[in-house]
């Protein structure tokens, strides 16, 4: 069987250049250097004045709003499209979207790790 090494390389570079873009596009939109990404809170709004960890998550996104990033706060029980379209099945998530609306990162629940992890995020934008 004859190997046709140019067609090979082509298809290496095609796979290259994809993850090139792919991984400079999520550096950007998470930088914000093509402007600041918005964030999408799903969660039970009227745990934002309790002692436990949707509470934390709540505040934390509500910080990045007063620093100037764009936030979406949606109630679980609401009928907002969003949910469908994002697959929201948890509460809460935190959808940080790029300028298209992509999902660049998602946390999910509220585990002391996604609690951190959400925090270090939202603390990145600015």
């Amino acid at each position: 069987m004859k190997v046709k090494w140019s067609g090979i390389v082509a298809v290496a570079l095609v796979v290259i250049a994809i993850t090139a873009h792919k991984v400079h596009t999520k550096h950007a939109t998470v930088t914000g250097a093509e402007g600041l990404p918005r964030v999408l809170l799903v969660a039970d709004l009227s745990e934002a004045d309790s002692a436990d960890a949707c509470a934390e998550i709540i505040g934390s996104v509500r910080e990045a709003r007063q620093r100037g990033v764009s936030v979406q706060e949606l109630s679980p029980d609401s009928k907002s499209e969003m949910l469908r379209r994002y697959r929201v099945l948890t509460i809460p998530t935190v959808l940080i979207l790029d300028r298209g609306g992509q999902v660049v990162l998602r946390f999910e629940g509220e585990d002391r790790q996604t609690v951190g992890a959400v925090r270090t995020q939202l603390a990145q934008l600015h």
